[in-house]
């Protein structure tokens, strides 16, 4: 959520290129650390809840 946040901001304060560019990469980035925090730091237990949950209600 935090780097949904900062990628919008980023998008309003710059201009060109990097208006698209930036907000993009801030929130990739932002993505792949809360999957790899999550992964790191969940137990075993939380990960299978995430994992049901995830099968049970896929993306759409």
């Amino acid at each position: 959520m935090l780097s949904a946040a900062l990628a919008g901001l980023t998008f309003f304060a710059l201009q060109s290129f990097w208006a698209w560019a930036g907000p993009i990469a801030i929130f990739a980035v932002g993505s792949l650390l809360a999957e790899y925090a999550f992964s790191r730091l969940a137990s075993l237990e939380e990960k299978q809840r995430d994992l049901e949950d995830r099968v049970r209600n896929p993306p759409t």
